[in-house]
């Protein structure tokens, strides 16, 4: 699968549930575009630091990748 799946409703519900295995590599890369990669998504190191940034303080790339994974400026601060 290399497509990046439709979020409908809240996105934190959506990819909370997946593994990084779950995910095909397009999304893979949008959240390695945010910080994350397979270790940290499984928790077995820290989140990246755009974990706990508002969406103001995300780079314009990162905001970029957000937006392909469904959240918008309230989803993702509500996080």
């Amino acid at each position: 699968m290399t497509s990046i799946r439709q979020v409908k409703g809240n996105p934190g519900a959506v990819w909370d549930d997946l593994s990084w295995t779950d995910m095909s590599s397009a999304e893979q890369a949008l959240w390695g575009s945010l910080g994350w990669d397979e270790a940290s998504w499984e928790e077995d190191t820290d989140p990246p630091a755009s974990d706990d940034q508002y969406w103001e303080d995300l780079s314009s790339k990162e905001r970029q990748a957000a937006e392909q994974l469904g959240y918008t400026q309230g989803s993702w601060d509500d996080e």
